[in-house]
């Protein structure tokens, strides 16, 4: 019967081997997404329930707030309208402008930015002289601050009041916020707002690619069991 086998298929064996060793990296990439769409999943669900709950109010330290990534909060402190900037570069209607994020000084915690919408260019025609005192806010916190410099994203240009990331350690030489949190305080719109600057009503904001990318690895990997397939029927047919 192994004879017969063999005057229909033969591979050979350091095709075999690599087809072999192929196919367990390809099925361990799909299989590691597949965990990864799980985990993902979880995460969408506490997204959304913290973003249907009741605002929370800021905690005063960095410890209390990494635990509130996403959630409704409230916030009252002074907001540094002198230290205000533009962040990235962003359209609406077709028209060019960018957000405007303002430093927010709390009695209770440590300063936090706060994203207060949308603004048109030129963005520093928002900016101000000099601090608004008794601000009271309500949005959504976001962990976005990266540790290091995305890709192809453009360099931080603070001579001229732009940034394109977040990065804290610059923006606290930048404000002289020494203690400034790792963290944007996304404003929440007030109704519907036509003057800028505009907030955007809270929304999810998490991709979930990771079932495509599992199919995609299964399906080369069953791709090339079927050429290693059709390869040792054709190698079978040969003169020895």
């Amino acid at each position: 019967m192994a004879a017969s086998l063999a005057r229909q298929f033969r591979p050979g064996w350091l095709l075999t081997i690599l087809v072999a060793a192929a196919l367990a990296v390809l099925v361990t990439l799909g299989t590691w997404q597949v965990q990864r769409l799980q985990w993902k999943l979880d995460l969408i669900e506490r997204v959304e329930a913290g973003l249907a709950a009741e605002p929370l109010l800021l905690p005063g330290d960095m410890d209390a707030i990494r635990s509130l990534d996403r959630r409704p909060v409230t916030a009252t402190g002074t907001l540094r309208f002198d230290l205000a900037f533009a962040k990235g570069s962003e359209q609406k209607g077709g028209i060019p402008g960018a957000r405007l994020i303002v430093p927010l000084e709390r009695d209770d915690g440590i300063p936090i930015l706060v994203d207060l919408g949308w603004v048109p260019e030129p963005v520093s025609d928002h900016f101000g002289d000099s601090p608004e005192p008794d601000a009271a806010l309500t949005g959504t916190l976001h962990l976005d601050h990266p540790r290091a410099k995305p890709p192809f994203r453009p360099a931080n240009e603070p001579e001229f009041r732009r940034w394109f990331w977040l990065d804290t350690a610059a923006l606290r030489e930048w404000t002289g916020l020494s203690d400034l949190a790792v963290a944007t305080l996304v404003r929440s719109p007030d109704g519907v707002e036509r003057t800028p600057p505009i907030a955007d009503p809270p929304a999810m904001t998490l991709s979930n690619d990771h079932l495509g990318y599992a199919l995609t690895w299964y399906g080369l990997a069953l791709g090339l069991f079927v050429i290693y397939l059709l390869m040792g029927r054709a190698r079978a047919k040969e003169p020895q």
